[in-house]
Formats: C-alpha cells, sequence, structure tokens
C-alpha cells in the first residue's frame, strides 16, 4: 500500500486471483486489538449469569466457548506492519504472519514478559462487532515483533483475515479508480525486453 498524491492511495495485492472479492475485502475495515482475558475466580459465571463486571466485555470464541476480556486495549492494529496468510510451523493448521512494528514489538515483548501463564485474547473488530479469533496462554515472552495467530481458521479465513488487517489503514471511504491485473506473462515479456538493451 502506497500513498499517491494528497488523495490517492495504490493497493497491491502480490498472488490475489479473485479481484472481485479483493475489492469486496477492502471496502470493509478491521481492527486487531490485543486484550488480556479476564481470570478472577467467578467471573466468567458471573457474566454468562447476564453480571458483565465492570471493565470486562463478554465474547465468544471461533471454537464457541465464551471468553471473559478485559476492556483495555493492550495492543492495536496500527503497529502492524504486515500481515500474511500463512500455517503454524508446529501443526499446520492456516495460520496469520503479523510484523510488528518497533514500538509494536516492544509492547508485545513486555506484554507476554510480565503475563506468562495468562490468557491474552486476539479480538478482530469488524463494522462494530468484535470476535475472538483466539485466546492463547502466553507460555513465554515473545520478542522480535513476530507474531503468529492461528486456531480454528480454514485457508480462506486466514487470507481474508491478512487482507483485512493489512486494508485496516484504509478507513475512510473509497471508490476504486483503476484497476489493473498482471500476470507472469507480462513479467516475463518485461524481463526479456530489459535482456535485450
Amino acid at each position: 500500500m502506497q500513498q499517491q498524491g494528497a488523495d490517492r492511495v495504490v493497493v497491491q495485492l502480490p498472488g490475489v486471483q479473485d479481484t472481485a472479492r479483493a475489492k469486496d475485502i477492502l471496502g470493509r475495515t478491521a481492527t486487531l486489538e490485543v486484550r488480556m482475558v479476564n481470570e478472577d475466580p467467578g467471573a466468567l459465571e458471573l457474566a454468562m449469569g447476564g453480571q458483565v463486571p465492570l471493565g470486562s466485555d463478554l465474547f465468544v470464541e471461533r471454537s464457541g466457548a465464551p471468553v471473559l476480556v478485559k476492556r483495555p486495549v493492550v495492543l492495536t492494529g496500527d503497529r502492524i506492519n504486515d500481515a500474511q496468510p500463512g500455517f503454524d510451523g508446529r501443526s499446520n493448521e492456516p495460520a496469520v504472519h503479523i510484523n510488528l512494528d518497533g514500538s509494536g514489538a516492544r509492547i508485545f515483548k513486555e506484554l507476554t514478559r510480565d503475563n506468562v501463564g495468562k490468557r491474552m485474547a486476539i479480538v478482530l473488530v469488524e463494522k462494530g462487532k468484535a470476535e475472538v479469533i483466539t485466546a492463547p496462554v502466553i507460555r513465554e515472552e515473545i520478542g522480535g515483533g513476530k507474531v503468529q495467530i492461528s486456531g480454528r481458521m480454514n485457508t480462506r479465513e486466514a487470507n481474508d483475515i491478512s487482507l483485512l488487517m493489512r486494508a485496516g489503514a484504509l478507513a475512510a471511504p473509497m471508490e476504486i479508480v483503476e484497476e489493473r491485473t498482471v500476470g507472469p506473462s507480462l513479467a516475463k515479456r518485461t524481463s526479456k525486453r530489459v535482456s535485450t538493451r
């Protein structure tokens, strides 16, 4: 994604074949929030009974399990440099691989260092609706700014989530002015032309 002039943005989506679907997703915006899970004894039971503790929200995980999440947002998607679909190296399940900027990497490192053994929730907010993608237990400090989100998603969902996260910066109305699709044959012709000079 690159700014072009005062009121235009160029969006390049390598590997995306379905341009109509890509335009639909770019017309949506999603933000990522990292929040801590409220694990106070009895809090989840109270929330499920209709008494959500002050400063918490009751959500449902993708698995269908209820999860009580603290309201303060520890990290947001504006700290994301890139999000790409891929696979979990251990389980080979579809996943989204996220690169955080320097500030985001520092915040995430401190968060994971200070909360080992506790659960954090990765919340995707789209059109005012929040969904907990996963709420894993923090096993160890995670530094380096590389984060993986996985858990009960298929390959298409991983693609959509990563595209939504990359497009999240476009939180303004959009009008598509020009659309181009470049295939591998154009790249071959270009490289041949360059080599003959």
